[in-house]
C-alpha cells in the first residue's frame, strides 16, 4: 500500500506571513492539528497545535487581554513554524511512512511531489487503514 492511497489530498495550509491568530482560527475551524506552511505551492514548514500553544501567551502568567490580543495578532507563522519538515512522496510505501511516525513520534507528514505539496498523511489516516483492515479480519460484528 502506498501513501497516495490513504493521504488526505485536500490540505489546509498557512503562509509564513500569516499570524498566530490565523493559525488558531484555522486549527479550530477545521478541527485539525497540523498546518503545512507554503509559499506558492512549495512547502517551507509546518505548524502543529503544540507549536501554537507554545507561541500563545498565557493569561495565567500575568499577561493582560490587550497584550494577549496584540501578540496573537502580530506574531507571524514564520516565527514559530518548524522549518524544512520531514516529508514523504505519494509513492512512499505506507509501512515505511508508519515507521517514520513511530520513530519520530509525529502526528502528520506532508506529502510532497516535485517540490510541491500534494497532500498530508496523518495518524488519523493511518488509524482508518488499521480499522478497515481489522474490519476485514474481525468481520462486521467485531468478533472472530
Amino acid at each position: 500500500m502506498l501513501v497516495k492511497e490513504v493521504m488526505s489530498p485536500l490540505v489546509v495550509t498557512l503562509t509564513p506571513e500569516e499570524t498566530l491568530l490565523d493559525a488558531i482560527d484555522r486549527l479550530r475551524s477545521h478541527h485539525i492539528r497540523h498546518l503545512p506552511v507554503i509559499e506558492g505551492s512549495t512547502l517551507v514548514g509546518i505548524v502543529t497545535d503544540r507549536d501554537v500553544k507554545r507561541a500563545t501567551p498565557s493569561v495565567l502568567s500575568g499577561v493582560d487581554q490587550e497584550e494577549y490580543d496584540r501578540v496573537i495578532a502580530t506574531t507571524r507563522v514564520v516565527q514559530f513554524m518548524t522549518r524544512d519538515p520531514l516529508t514523504v512522496t505519494p509513492a512512499t510505501n505506507l509501512k515505511a511512512a508508519i515507521e517514520l511516525f513511530i520513530d519520530r513520534k509525529i502526528g502528520a507528514i506532508p506529502v510532497v511531489e516535485g517540490g510541491r505539496l500534494v497532500g498530508i498523511l496523518s495518524d488519523i489516516d493511518i488509524l482508518r487503514v488499521a480499522r478497515d483492515l481489522l474490519g476485514r479480519v474481525d468481520g462486521p460484528t467485531g468478533s472472530r
